[in-house]
């Protein structure tokens, strides 16, 4: 049973690399996926599930959820839902895990996929209990605890809060005195948190919200991060709220796993549809590459006679100049043959982007290529923004070990950024490699004219999330996602943007890339 490939729709280090298990099933129940977390969360082994189907994993969790056997007495549980199972499971590391797991069916290339979700959610719990037993207002000392912890009153007016809310909010505990919860928290999330806090009853005095929370006081360089904050009310006799805590937990790698999942599965998405679109390109272009020749030599047995008729001061009827039919038919013709030669080459490139690299093996790379191959899908982006592109290839194309794709999104990334840090067309993004011997090293260089980075910004370039273009759609990802890539090639990323001499000129950036040779 192969436990441990990629399933056919995501790239295997996607999902291996998602903080939570990945079971998948065929239509019969058979395991055809696990990923990496799966064992860690669980005793499972790969050879105790060789002995396994689907319905015999669902019963490690299943027990006192609401879960009703079948006819068959297979196990039925809701499906899309996050279930909670109420007991804990030992690990592979020997300790107790609380979890939490979630059902779902998808269509596969051959049929549909049953996944099962697997979540460690102890802390969360371990929040829970702590709010619960409550001996005075505040439960156990929140200043000792390094997870961010407060309380308010109905009107939202704080009560207390300790050094780590403090520090996800960029605040000061003089400046805090006075303010509300929700003054605190980013104005995107403050009708979530509104709407969290309201939903809270006697029935339900536990409610979560997920915002992204800014640190203020560092100016540009302030460092967005994810935050769950989990909120409880305490209740007088009368059911009436007294006031309520809120606990915080730092969600920023799940939320950069999840989208680099929910990335992963455009791009497969995308692949397919690629795949698809330049088949029917091609089908029609290989008429047009067939019959262009046949078209030329049918005008080279043609152009003599016009050419006599020409000499003879003869013309064609309705009166089109000889001369101009001579000199345009050719062009056009060799016109037709030059588009049709570039068709060939973009459906070349599509179908390269769409094809997937199951095994995830690296292969012997010429560098050269690799960078050819993702500048001809940027032709459009580098036209929209420079007129002064240039790419300046090793001589001896340097030879490396890796995954094509992979290296090519980094590419595309870097170039993307390069381009969108220009403010007019006359400013230069340069491309190069070439090889380091003596190093033992292939280096990719991405030069850009552009306005540079602030020395208070450049330790932060590579944080996950953060971006100085949210405004303009930037999902801060781009530079981490880079850097994930060169260290999986065992590689180095180096970024450098040195201040200008002359204030209002752009300083530019420069971004290397270093891989170790192959052989």
């Amino acid at each position: 049973m192969p436990t441990h490939l990629a399933p056919p729709a995501f790239p295997a280090e996607m999902i291996d690399a998602l903080p939570i298990g990945v079971v998948h099933a065929d239509a019969s129940d058979r395991i055809i996926y696990v990923n990496r977390e799966f064992f860690v969360l669980t005793e499972c082994t790969p050879i105790d599930l060789e002995f396994m189907n689907f319905q015999d994993v669902l019963s490690m969790f299943c027990l006192g959820m609401a879960c009703e056997p079948g006819p068959d007495k297979s196990i039925n549980c809701p499906e899309d839902k996050w279930l909670a199972v109420e007991q804990y499971i030992r690990t592979s590391a020997g300790g107790l895990a609380w979890v939490r797991v979630r059902i779902s069916t998808f269509q596969g290339p051959d049929g549909p996929v049953r996944q099962l979700l697997v979540e460690d959610v102890s802390k969360y719990k371990d929040l829970i209990d702590l709010l619960l037993p409550r001996p005075d207002s505040r439960g156990p000392d929140p200043e000792r605890r390094s997870d961010p912890v407060c309380g308010f009153l109905p009107n939202w007016a704080l009560t207390f809060s300790n050094f780590s809310f403090l520090r996800v909010v960029g605040r000061s505990r003089e400046d805090i005195t006075g303010e509300d919860f929700l003054s605190l928290m980013p104005g995107t999330a403050r009708e979530q948190c509104r709407a969290a806090v309201e939903s809270i009853s006697l029935e339900r005095p536990v409610a979560e919200v997920e915002c992204l929370m800014r640190h203020e006081g560092e100016g540009p360089a302030r460092r967005e991060v994810w935050m769950r904050w989990v909120i409880q009310g305490s209740f007088y006799k009368t059911g009436h709220v007294k006031d309520y805590q809120a606990f915080g937990m730092d969600i920023s790698e799940q939320k950069l796993a999840e989208s680099r999942y929910i990335h992963a599965d455009r791009l497969a998405s995308l692949g397919a549809m690629v795949s698809g679109v330049a088949h029917e390109i091609n089908n029609p272009n290989n008429f047009i590459m067939l019959n262009t020749p046949l078209l030329q030599d049918i005008w080279s047995s043609v152009a003599p006679v016009l050419e006599a008729r020409r000499a003879a001061g003869e013309e064609l009827p309705g009166g089109l100049p000889l001369d101009h039919v001579l000199e345009d038919v050719p062009q056009l013709i060799q016109g037709i043959q030059d588009g049709s030669s570039r068709i060939k080459n973009i459906v070349a490139e599509l179908k390269n982007f769409g094809r997937r690299d199951v095994s995830g093996d690296f292969e012997l790379l010429s560098f050269n290529e690799v960078v050819q191959s993702a500048l001809s899908l940027m032709h459009k982006t580098i036209e929209k923004h420079t007129h002064r592109f240039e790419m300046r290839l090793d001589p001896t194309p340097p030879l490396i070990m890796g995954r094509r794709q992979r290296l090519e999104q980094i590419i595309v990334n870097l170039v993307h950024n390069a381009c969108l840090a220009l403010n007019c067309l006359s400013e230069a993004v340069v491309v190069e490699t070439r090889r380091d011997k003596a190093a033992g090293l292939a280096i990719l260089e991405v030069r850009d004219d552009g306005v540079g980075i602030p020395p208070e910004v450049l330790p932060h370039v590579t944080d996950p999330f953060y971006s100085t273009r949210h405004e303009r759609g930037g999902a801060g990802l781009g530079l981490p996602i880079s850097l994930s890539i060169v260290r999986e090639h065992e590689g180095t990323l180096h970024i450098e943007s040195p201040p200008s001499d002359e204030p209002e000129k752009n300083h530019g950036t420069l971004v290397r890339a270093e891989f170790p040779l192959a052989g």
